[in-house]
């Protein structure tokens, strides 16, 4: 099922019996940039087979994974806000550092967008910590707005801004 490619790359939405591919790429994130993440490896390493499964079966998100012809390389999310099923928010998003800066975030940002659109959403809401200037850029390129900033204390140990934008779709 793919629902992007540029050049070499597809980006494929993760289904239940992925779930080996989803904690890999997941947990790698969670080691490699920790601080950019709102959780830790330790508390998702933790997670059963069961949990990642359900992750991947629950309709009111969707996980996609970015490949090299075969080959792993990222991961991205989108879910609905509980509060508001009218509100979408993107979160998770990680390439491995080899493959950045290449402009693959644009199958991340159409993937979720698109996702958002056929659940009848009308906003987007996603955040950056404060300094990813990189995540910054990208998001702004996709047309949304910033809308303010809350002091957060993240899995690191560093209390810093996380960024809020909004795209009304």
């Amino acid at each position: 099922m793919k629902s992007n490619t540029k050049d070499n790359y597809s980006l494929q939405r993760l289904l239940p019996f992925k779930w080996e591919e989803y904690k890999s790429i997941r947990l790698e994130a969670l080691q490699t940039n920790a601080e950019m993440f709102g959780s830790n490896y330790v508390k998702e390493a933790a997670y059963s087979q069961n949990d990642w499964v359900s992750f991947l079966e629950d309709d009111t998100r969707a996980m996609f994974a970015l490949y090299d012809k075969e080959s792993l390389i990222g991961l991205t999310g989108v879910t609905l806000k509980k509060e508001d099923a009218t509100t979408a928010i993107l979160f998770a998003s990680f390439i491995k550092p080899s493959y950045r800066n290449k402009g693959l975030s644009e199958l991340f940002y159409q993937a979720r967008i698109e996702w958002a659109r056929q659940k009848k959403c009308n906003s987007i809401i996603v955040s950056h910590r404060a300094g990813n200037e990189v995540s910054k850029a990208a998001i702004q390129r996709f047309g949304f707005k910033f809308t303010s900033a809350k002091k957060v204390m993240w899995h690191d140990g560093v209390c810093a801004d996380e960024l809020l934008y909004c795209l009304q779709l």
